[in-house]
């Protein structure tokens, strides 16, 4: 097993005073069989009471409003969470999987992760792009997403500039450039085209010098996870041309980024507001035996930390 340590900071700063805020928060790591969280904590100035519930996906959701006026909000989330090894995938399953596939369609499971999100669907933009890469049905459901995986990685320059979070996949195949955000909602698209059950993962993942992962390091990551019988859901990470394994951390899974935006919110003002986000995620050699004090901090502080100015959430 690996343990690993996240720390996800969420600056908003405001032009003016804001009242009523009221925030949803996205960034408790699933837990499922592989994944356990042993420590989590949520730390929010100005300070607020948290409500939590498990959405019919078990995603773990935090609730809170600040009422006061206020020109800052800081979210702080920290977390240790302990990975088990991950099955090997074999190259491919049997192509009897098309027609359980076809079969498992109207399932209430299958049939969410079929329909087009608020991101990933489909336009006249995106049919020509992938008659142009090639999109096609191999012999098998498993051999076909491998090849999805392979080509936008091909197809697709990263680049932290072109996009940003509320951008149509348009935007990424017009410059064939974008984000984690972008390759994983038009591998939605293709995937879900053809029948095959398909959601969006927002989550975190370790990098290793070795791996040469292009995916931005001081961020949250995005991948998909398609069901295959047999194997039941396999996470697919476009950006870096992966299977995605033990250093894939799950926070959130949905139809796509709308579902699943690490902080989403409302506020009363007429202020504009700028974001900065400042991920670390850190393997542990070991479970800590004790641990320091809840973390805490001052606003006037933040502003002499460095963070990465947010253009697009996940990256």
């Amino acid at each position: 097993m690996i343990y690993y340590s996240i720390s996800h900071l969420t600056l908003y700063t405001y032009t003016d005073p804001v009242t009523g805020s009221m925030m949803e928060v996205r960034m408790h790591p699933r837990r499922e069989s592989n994944q356990h969280v042993v420590e989590f904590g949520l730390d929010i100035s100005p300070r607020a009471n948290t409500l939590d519930y498990d959405d019919y996906l078990g995603n773990v959701i935090h609730i809170f409003d600040i009422p006061a006026k206020h020109t800052k909000l800081a979210i702080k989330m920290d977390t240790i969470v302990e990975m088990h090894e991950t099955p090997l995938v074999p190259e491919a399953i049997s192509s009897d999987a098309w027609g359980t596939l076809e079969a498992q369609q109207f399932t209430r499971d299958a049939f969410d992760m079929l329909k087009p999100g608020h991101f990933a669907r489909t336009s006249p933009a995106f049919e020509a792009f992938s008659q142009e890469v090639g999109f096609l049905k191999l012999d098998d459901p498993l051999s076909t997403l491998r090849d999805i995986n392979q080509k936008l990685y091909d197809t697709l320059e990263y680049d932290q500039t072109v996009t940003n979070v509320d951008s149509p996949i348009e935007v990424a195949i017009e410059n064939r450039k974008g984000v984690c955000q972008d390759y994983a909602h038009i591998m939605l698209t293709v995937v879900r085209g053809m029948g095959i059950p398909c959601r969006y993962v927002s989550g975190y993942l370790y990098h290793r010098t070795e791996e040469q992962d292009r995916s931005a390091e001081d961020a949250s990551h995005a991948w998909v996870e398609a069901w295959l019988p047999e194997l039941g859901w396999v996470g697919f990470d476009p950006t870096n041309n992966l299977i995605c394994g033990d250093r894939h951390i799950r926070a959130c899974i949905g139809q796509d980024y709308e579902d699943t935006a690490p902080t989403k919110g409302v506020f009363t003002g007429a202020a504009e507001t700028e974001l900065a986000v400042s991920v670390q995620v850190s393997k542990l050699e070991a479970l800590p035996t004790h641990h320091d004090a809840p973390f805490s901090f001052q606003l006037p502080d933040l502003e002499h930390q460095q963070f990465q100015q947010q253009q697009q959430q996940q990256q």
